[in-house]
């Protein structure tokens, strides 16, 4: 078999082929012109992937992409958005109406911060509120004298105290 028309063949088909192209890179670029830019939550899993990658999370490379991911998902399905600060007070005073009596009072000192100290990070494990109320003793008592060597031993406890260090 010969092939006498297989230059203009070749020729055909680079044409057909610089056509489509021409078409395709076109599409292309129209269609990234036309794209959404990112949502808030797509830019959150950007930062946040970036962090997992770059090593400044407290978990594991694995465990952090797996959470952004997951973060990113869950913001899709249920649009979630992050609290006002109203919003998260009147939660901490609704956690609150389930006490009663002084611990329903000190709830509410805490979730309000007053007379509050408030320790530990998030990234920690969460923050923790401590409120410390002082109770007076009642007036003309005297405070108990407790001497643990005269006390008897305890069953968890030594029999014999060991000796004070001498400074």
């Amino acid at each position: 078999m010969r092939f006498d028309k297989t230059p203009e063949l070749l020729g055909i088909a680079i044409t057909v082929v610089a056509v489509f192209s021409t078409f395709s890179v076109g599409a292309i670029s129209a269609n990234a012109a036309n794209a959404a830019p990112p949502t808030p939550a797509e830019q959150r899993y950007q930062q946040d992937r970036a962090n997992c990658l770059a090593g400044k999370t407290a978990e594991s490379q694995k465990t952090c992409l797996k959470e952004a991911g997951a973060a990113l998902q869950a913001a899709r399905e249920h649009d979630l958005k992050s609290p006002s600060p109203s919003q998260i007070a009147a939660n901490e005073r609704k956690r609150c109406e389930a006490l009663s009596g002084a611990d329903k009072t000190d709830c509410l000192k805490r979730a309000a911060n007053i007379d509050t100290t408030t320790s530990g990070s998030v990234a920690g494990g969460g923050d923790i509120k401590e409120t410390v109320t002082v109770i007076p003793g009642t007036p003309g008592t005297a405070p108990a004298d407790i001497h643990p060597e005269t006390m008897p031993p305890t069953a968890a406890g030594p029999t014999t105290l060991p000796p004070k260090p001498s400074n």
